[in-house]
Parts: C-alpha cells; sequence; structure tokens
C-alpha cells in the first residue's frame, strides 16, 4: 500500500502566489520604464572620453554619463569635481 500523501500547507501555497505575483509586477514594471540612452563625450585638461548610458530620464542619463566619463580621465577627486562642472564636449541622446 503507498504511503500517504500530506496535503500542501494553506500557508505554502499563499507563500508561493505571493512571490509569483511580486515577480509578475517586477517583471512588468521593468519592461514598462521609459528609458533615454545618451552619449556624452568629455574633454578635460587633455583627455577625452565618450560614453553612453541608458536612464529613466534624459537628465538622468546625462548626468550619469559625464560622471562616468569623467571617473576615466581625471586623477583625484578635486580633478572629478572641475570635470563635473565642464560642459560636455558633445551629447547625444534618444529615447527608447
Amino acid at each position: 500500500m503507498p504511503p500517504k500523501r500530506r496535503p500542501f500547507p494553506k500557508a505554502a501555497i499563499i507563500g508561493i502566489l505571493f512571490a509569483a505575483v511580486m515577480l509578475a509586477l517586477i517583471f512588468y514594471e521593468t519592461m514598462h520604464l521609459e528609458q533615454y540612452e545618451c552619449e556624452v563625450c568629455m574633454e578635460f585638461e587633455g583627455g577625452k572620453k565618450c560614453l553612453t548610458v541608458q536612464a529613466e530620464s534624459e537628465e538622468q542619463a546625462l548626468q550619469t554619463a559625464k560622471d562616468n566619463a569623467c571617473s576615466f580621465i581625471t586623477n583625484g577627486r578635486a580633478e572629478s569635481l572641475r570635470c563635473n562642472q565642464t560642459p560636455p564636449a558633445t551629447t547625444s541622446c534618444k529615447h527608447l
């Protein structure tokens, strides 16, 4: 005679359903974010770096690309701050 199967606890079923709903919500929200892609070229004291960044807003993408590009062409905090205050040599953004 085969052993009796115990029913799945109600709390476990609720937990699994909750996790599935949360994963679906995260996936849905991630897929429907507005995205911008910006390429920024920074020139500072003889160095030049171009980077492309994606973000939720054009302003956020521009600032992040600028900050990251400056981190490649500067040495130290003081230079990095001065570079971040410099206008980009070129910028190009598009809505994805």
